[in-house]
């Protein structure tokens, strides 16, 4: 056969500009945006806990005094929940719950780290608290192990306190980072220099330097958090940002204490400005937070949940309507704020009245995340998936709080369930047994235990074999109790 070697020619040229056309398409097919969202990565986590927030200490939830215009933008995008607890009335245990997806009281750690010497137990008191871990094994998965085998990057930014030791701190419980996180509740002071013990905080903490004079820790602990974003945003991560406000000291910037100062002598719903002063800090760092995510183009992709690890404390605020506050087993010491956005998939603006507690984010977390987490053995916590999609329910029927210890604020312990509307406290010391419909009676100002005895009956059952199932290390009567004792 004679071949045209121009037609041939003729016929290569067409090919190449075909496979040249060709090669095109398929990469702009590969690379395009559609693509690459196909190919989307895995959502970042944002976790920002408040330390002792109080259920009524933002605007979105009621409060007419404090200004939290950022949360409040937050609460418009997301799912606001009306009937979220904490694990515990104090901070150590509800923060383990959190990491674990576990009950204070399965974890045997009920008690916060520093409840030891005179704020232990009184010396004539009914009982003797658990002498439990006030850590969590280290076999324990956490969060951040769970996520690392997908790539996750992980950092702890502020408070810990969820390990006395430095082999219970954050970098070996599966974060890759812990800045400024260490076994205390509380910072010496919110001003750089930040007067810690420890120099750097601690030697095995990093980049969490003294603080230059006049910076404030609520700035700096959200600057290292932006700074972890725009070094890790090609990855996915998980932030806990662990803010050590609004807890005592109370200190914040002359400023705003003296808007709040002014504020108060017309309004007098509240009790201090400096607390207002630093809950509105804490609200504009978190608007920059967001803002700086808007900006790197990561909003759409980053899963927020904003939350308290137990209620307000009573010197700094009032939790009215609801009663008392931190360290009681009353609504005031375990009711608080919970929001979640989920970009695409919680509707903006939502609220979700069913009962949750800090047990449910572990698997909250896990089920968002999907295949490839880690899997955790005997969590005790539910996924909030169903609510989140607008579920009337979760397959739960109580919530239960066991609390043997004097706290600093209430000294009562005793435990605590919720069934339905109904709630049991049965305090160790004094004894009392104390009955409430929640939904009628959200100030607990009317003990029903006398008149609805079958109830008490009922939820002390209940609440004894969630106990057992739990299996804590239990408190003990004293020897030496006397009663009528005054706790010195």
């Amino acid at each position: 056969m004679i071949y045209n070697t121009s037609s041939i020619k003729k016929v290569k040229m067409k090919m190449s500009k075909f496979s040249f056309f060709v090669f095109v398409i398929s990469f702009v097919a590969l690379f395009s945006p559609f693509q690459l969202m196909a190919k989307k990565q895995k959502p970042n986590i944002l976790f920002i806990l408040i330390d002792d927030l109080g259920w009524q200490d933002l605007q979105c939830y009621g409060s007419k005094f404090y200004e939290t215009p950022n949360i409040d933008k937050l609460r418009s995008e997301g799912m606001m929940f009306t009937n979220a607890y904490s694990a515990c009335a104090v901070c150590s245990p509800t923060r383990a719950s959190i990491l674990t997806g576990k009950n204070p009281a399965h974890l045997q750690f009920t008690g916060h780290i520093t409840a030891i010497g005179r704020h232990r137990y009184p010396e004539h008191g009914r009982i003797i608290p658990p002498d439990d871990k006030m850590y969590v094994d280290l076999n324990e998965i956490m969060i951040p192990e769970a996520l690392k085998s997908l790539g996750y990057k992980s950092i702890s930014i502020g408070k810990w306190h969820v390990g006395k030791e430095e082999k219970y701190f954050p970098t070996l419980q599966g974060f890759d980072i812990n800045i400024a996180g260490y076994e205390h509740g509380s910072p010496p002071t919110y001003w750089g220099p930040y007067k810690n013990p420890n120099s750097d905080w601690n030697p095995k903490i990093k980049n969490m330097m003294e603080g230059e004079p006049g910076e404030y820790l609520t700035d700096r602990l959200t600057d290292e958090a932006i700074h972890f974003i725009k070094n890790n945003k090609e990855r996915p991560f998980f932030i806990y940002l662990s803010h050590y406000a609004v807890h005592t000291p109370l200190e914040a910037p002359d400023s705003l204490v003296r808007k709040y100062e002014k504020k108060l002598k017309k309004n007098k719903s509240q009790k201090s400005a400096v607390y207002a002063a630093m809950i509105e800090n804490m609200d504009t760092n978190i608007g920059r937070l967001l803002f700086e995510l808007q900006k790197m183009n990561l909003s759409d992709n980053t899963i927020i949940i904003f939350y308290s690890d137990n209620g307000g404390e009573q010197r700094a605020t009032s939790n009215k309507p609801l009663r008392e506050g931190k360290g009681f087993l009353y609504e005031g010491g375990i009711r608080v704020p919970l929001i979640i956005k989920w970009p695409g998939k919680v509707g903006a603006n939502t609220t979700c009245d069913v009962p949750v507690i800090s047990d449910d984010i572990y698997p909250t977390i896990m089920e968002i995340i999907g295949k490839g987490v880690k899997p955790a053995k005997d969590i005790d916590g539910l996924s909030l998936i169903p609510v989140l999609r607008h579920s009337k329910t979760l397959k739960r029927e109580q919530l239960c709080w066991y609390y043997p210890h004097y706290s600093p604020q209430a000294k009562m312990p005793g435990y605590a369930i919720r069934k339905g509307d109904f709630k049991l406290i049965e305090h160790y010391d004094p004894e009392k047994i104390e009955l409430f419909n929640i939904k009628y009676d959200i100030n607990e100002s009317q003990n029903l235990a006398d008149s609805h005895p079958e109830k008490v009956n009922e939820l002390k059952r209940a609440f004894d074999s969630w106990l057992k199932k739990m299996d804590p290390v239990m408190h003990s009567l004293n020897p030496n109790y006397t009663e009528g004792y005054r706790d010195e």
